[in-house]
Order: structure tokens, then C-alpha cells, then sequence
């Protein structure tokens, strides 16, 4: 990358890796470069045009979905579409439920939020859905992460033990499963 970054979003999309946020913008060269996007076929980065009134410092959650990267931030949260080349901000919905870690799976967007709840968002339905049943086995733990794993949501966290740290996963479901009766709409109309 052409600029130094902490908490900055990244998802892989059609082969490439898009890198976004986690920079100040205080200089030319990080301003220009608060998106980049690295084309292993080229073997290089190369700066994302994005409007100034959507880049923030610090991104909090990725997710690749629909073809388009989403981001999200302290407040509020961007969309990119490579195949056009447009930022837009998420959907309201989205960015009030997308809490914590996420991870998607069958084009369903799943986070687990700082309540330890795991909610399901349906990007073509804008409704969130939240997962029942599971409560009693999730980590009760701030830095336990969702991953996609052949095609099944798990949960993945981590406990120190002596120097070292252990690391456990629980594998949850597909998301097909998210059409069950264990999940329950709080989904806002």
C-alpha cells in the first residue's frame, strides 16, 4: 500500500484487494489514496477516487456483498461498486443494525454484535433478522469475530492461557437456515 493504516476495512473482490480508510487525510498523498486497490495480475496498488465527504479515519467492519464492498465506521458507513466506480452510503437500516464482526455467507450479512447476538442482514430485503437458539454456546467475549467457512458461519475467538493463546471456533450453520423458524424479524417498518 501507498499510505500506513490501522482499523482500515479490506475485502477481496473479482481478484483484487480493496483497502480502505484507517488513514489520515492531511496530505495530498493520503487523501488520494484513502482507497487503494491491489491488482495481483499488475503486482501493484493503485489509488480509489472517492468524494471527500465520505472518507473516514477508523472502519470498524467489512463485508463484500452483491459485488460491492461495504464499509463501516463510528458513524454511518460507505458502499463501493467497483464494476460502476460509485461510493454511496450504506442503507439506513444497514448502518443502525451492523454492530461488531462480521462475515457473509450465502449473500446473507451476519454480525455479532457487543450484546453477543448474531443478526442476519438481507441486503435485497433491507431487513435484519436475528438468530435464535444459539445464545448458550456463543463466547460471551468483545473480541470473538464471524468468519465464513466452506460455505458455514463460525464463530471464532480467542483465550490466553499462559503465554500463549488459544484459539476456539464453533461452527453455527448455513445460511439457509436463516429462513427457519429460529430467527426472529426486528426489522423496523
Amino acid at each position: 500500500m501507498k499510505v500506513a493504516r490501522e482499523f482500515a476495512a479490506a475485502g477481496v473482490l473479482n481478484g483484487k484487494i480493496y483497502v480502505i480508510g484507517g488513514c489520515l487525510v492531511d496530505s495530498y498523498s493520503r487523501s488520494t489514496s484513502w482507497a487503494e486497490v491491489f491488482d495481483p495480475e499488475v503486482g501493484s496498488w493503485a489509488p480509489v477516487p472517492s468524494p471527500v465527504e465520505i472518507r473516514e479515519r477508523w472502519m470498524h467492519g467489512c463485508a463484500v456483498l452483491e459485488g460491492k464492498i461495504f464499509a463501516m465506521a463510528d458513524r454511518g458507513g460507505v458502499v463501493y461498486d467497483p464494476k460502476m466506480s460509485i461510493w454511496d452510503v450504506v442503507p439506513k437500516r444497514l448502518d443502525l443494525g451492523w454492530r461488531g464482526r462480521a462475515a457473509v455467507v450465502d449473500g446473507i450479512l451476519f454480525c455479532y454484535d457487543y450484546l453477543w447476538k448474531i443478526r442476519g442482514y438481507n441486503v435485497i430485503e433491507d431487513k435484519w433478522k436475528e438468530l435464535k437458539g444459539v445464545d448458550k454456546d456463543l463466547p460471551k467475549l468483545s473480541g470473538a469475530t464471524l468468519a465464513n467457512v466452506g460455505g458455514r458461519l463460525n464463530v471464532v475467538w480467542e483465550k490466553p492461557k499462559d503465554k500463549n493463546l488459544e484459539i476456539f471456533c464453533l461452527p453455527l450453520f448455513t445460511a439457509s437456515l436463516l429462513n427457519c423458524e429460529d430467527v426472529v424479524d426486528i426489522s423496523k417498518d
